[in-house]
């Protein structure tokens, strides 16, 4: 392959439900953090950068804010920042919003709510927040201890029949819960479940299973963290020299072979990197144009993770949590 050749290679749009977004998505949760209150303009040109670069697939969450009393902050600042992206309404509409409920944030902490009327008191909240008429995607942010995840999952379906939400998504469950939601919700076909977010990563590979059984009913797996955590993402070079040792020889950065490496694993995968700067969500980007090398996939993959994530409805849910 030609260097030329190789410039020109990019992974393709990926199927999330009815839409095809770009292989990569843009998540919100680092932009709504209390240290970028002050930092609004460049929040917004984070997000316009990504949109800039063929971003189309924005994430978010309720609870994505700078405090536990600015719920729907996240949402406010990314229909700001498409309502004030210089693209014409076409190529705006092409970009798919998704967002969370499910989990209550007060001054003493957060709690997990599945019950169908905090759904729906937290999913028209979010319309407002989002400036519009209906929901690309909802997810459940976790599953809550009660009721049981059979009914948590009809009261996200009954949030898509009353035309609150397009499509159905839930977020960190295991393998099991999978089969549950599929069992209640349906299929893609059947206008059921349509994404699955988990964390994922190089440092955290908890579930893997997951992969497969997602993209064998033609789900979305869309991996939160995808660099193993806001606190860790600096040190991937560090941790793993093997990634740092394939960027250095591809001449990128390890934050995109942490992400081709991802992408490279199931076509069905579609991390969605946060960032605070507008060169930082750029650079990310770039993975979608790293072509790995079956050797650099097998180095890349033999690594061995630091830690595992499990996701029992006993697992607490810190509320301000990157997920």
């Amino acid at each position: 392959m030609t260097d030329k050749q190789s410039e020109q290679w990019r992974v393709e749009n990926r199927h999330l439900g009815r839409w095809q977004v770009s292989p990569i998505g843009f998540g919100a949760m680092p932009i709504s953090w209390a240290a970028m209150v002050d930092h609004r303009d460049r929040a917004i040109a984070t997000v316009h950068a990504a949109l800039d670069t063929g971003v189309t697939l924005l994430d978010s969450s309720n609870i994505y804010a700078p405090s536990w009393d600015q719920t729907g902050y996240g949402e406010r600042l990314l229909a700001e920042s498409l309502r004030t992206w210089d693209a014409p309404p076409s190529q705006k509409e092409k970009v798919l919003v998704a967002t969370k409920g499910g989990i209550i944030v007060t001054a003493e902490g957060g709690r997990r709510d599945a019950s169908q009327g905090h759904l729906r008191d937290a999913c028209t909240a979010s319309l407002k927040a989002l400036n519009v008429d209906q929901i690309d995607l909802y997810y459940l942010h976790w599953p809550a201890p009660e009721p049981s995840f059979e009914q948590q999952v009809e009261n996200m379906m009954l949030l898509q029949q009353e035309g609150l939400i397009k499509s159905v998504g839930v977020s960190n469950i295991s393998s099991d819960q999978l089969q549950v939601a599929l069992d209640v919700g349906g299929t893609i076909a059947q206008g059921g479940i349509v994404a699955v977010q988990n964390e994922f990563s190089p440092r955290y590979r908890a579930h893997e299973d997951m992969i497969s059984l997602t993209a064998n009913a033609g789900i979305a797996y869309v991996p939160w963290s995808p660099f193993g955590g806001a606190g860790r993402a600096h040190q991937m070079g560090s941790q793993y020299a093997v990634f740092a040792d394939v960027a250095s020889r591809h001449n990128v950065s390890a934050y995109q072979i942490a992400l081709a490496w991802l992408l490279h694993k199931s076509s069905n995968i579609i991390p969605i990197p946060g960032a605070t700067r507008p060169e930082t969500i750029r650079d990310s980007l770039g993975a979608m144009s790293v072509r790995l090398s079956k050797n650099d996939f097998e180095l890349l993959s033999a690594t061995i993770p630091e830690g595992t994530s499990q996701y029992p409805n006993t697992k607490p849910a810190p509320p301000l949590r990157k997920c």
